[in-house]
């Protein structure tokens, strides 16, 4: 027995030029063997909205990426910038980052560490408050990632303003740099 696979189809006649909207689409089961290539999974049905096909798709159709002049849109993971803000990506590491505890969409206060002249005296100062954790990666060598010995990922991707990501910069080469985790109210509530 074939598997099935959920695709979109045209859920009416939908004119050359025409821009999708919900009422042009519906989901359909298919058998994957019999499914046209370039369908698009029920999981891309976002990206179709406001879209214009290429030419005429009949009521009841699967929705090929090839009815659309761009085909399929790719999200980047850089859309999630917002203007004025830039992603700030620094090399990681247990003490420093608590990279073992943080994930994507964490809040974090980053925090900057001198050490005055050839003394051991340090200075530390808060850099940024509450900035956004974009990503937690691991180090990729020659597009294969080099296992031996890594247990964490060793960079950690930020969103801050871009003034915020050039201070940052700027101190993590001049000294230490460390990450303060935010909690947050659940786990607040979970300690009581």
């Amino acid at each position: 027995m074939s598997e099935r696979m959920d695709v979109i189809a045209a859920g009416r006649d939908i004119p050359v030029g025409a821009r999708l909207e919900d009422e042009d689409m519906i989901i359909v089961s298919m058998l994957k063997d019999q499914l046209p290539k370039r369908s698009v999974p029920s999981e891309d049905l976002d990206l179709l909205h406001g879209r214009r096909v290429l030419h005429p798709i009949p009521q009841g159709d699967v929705i090929l990426w090839t009815d659309l002049p761009e085909g399929p849109r790719i999200h980047k993971t850089t859309e999630q910038i917002p203007s004025g803000y830039r992603a700030i990506a620094l090399t990681a590491d247990e003490v420093h980052t608590l990279i073992h505890v943080l994930s994507p969409g964490d809040r974090v206060d980053v925090v900057s560490t001198t050490f005055q002249g050839s003394s051991s005296k340090a200075a530390s100062r808060v850099l940024a408050e509450d900035l956004t954790v974009l990503g937690v990666g691991r180090r990729f060598d020659d597009g294969a990632f080099s296992g031996e010995g890594e247990e964490y990922p060793l960079s950690v991707t930020l969103l801050a303003g871009t003034q915020t990501a050039l201070e940052i910069l700027q101190a993590s080469q001049a000294g230490e740099i460390h990450f303060l985790a935010k909690g947050s109210d659940l786990f607040a509530e979970k300690i009581k």
